[in-house]
């Protein structure tokens, strides 16, 4: 009697675990590439523009609004200040190295564009860092920065300065 019911527990067991493998069967059509680029019609609130990552059309909502629902990328970065637009709110950096998605752009200037969202950082003698603001980063400092490039705009959600550059040869 035994023997019988720890065989019915396994098949049991082994029916329940088949069962949901058997109804993956794979992702259904309308769940998009899984390379994150739009390859069809998007539907995005942008001024009818196109992405750089999309094959298709967009449908805007608004002429005014520039945003969009695009691929967005994560990057990290590290250079030296440029330049700073106090108007725009912008940082212009030379970059000295960064992630895989920086890469290409070692040596060029790429201005980051800061919001009221932006953590501003200065990294201490002690590794710690302290709270700063907007005006306080100055031209030649050397800066890191965390953020999301979205149709090749750089929009920083941190920015450090005084970071070690140890990637430096």
């Amino acid at each position: 009697m035994k023997k019988l019911t720890v065989l019915t527990l396994v098949i049991i067991m082994l029916a329940m675990s088949a069962v949901p493998a058997l109804a993956a069967g794979g992702p259904p059509a309308s769940r998009g590439t899984t390379s994150g680029n739009c390859t069809g019609n998007q539907l995005g609130i942008d001024a009818g523009n196109q992405n750089s990552y999309g094959a298709g059309n967009q449908v805007g909502f608004s002429a005014s609004t520039q945003v969009s629902f695009g691929t967005r990328t994560p990057y990290a970065l590290s250079g030296t200040i440029s330049a700073i637009d106090p108007a725009a709110k912008t940082v212009t950096v030379t970059v000295i190295c960064g992630n895989r998605l920086t890469n290409p752009f070692i040596g060029q200037e790429v201005t980051l564009l800061t919001s009221d969202s932006t953590r501003f950082l200065r990294r201490n003698v002690d590794g710690t860092v302290t709270p700063i603001t907007f005006d306080d980063p100055v031209f030649g400092q050397n800066v890191s920065s965390h953020g999301t490039l979205v149709n090749n705009v750089w929009i920083a959600t941190r920015v450090t300065s005084g970071a070690l550059l140890t990637c430096q040869p």
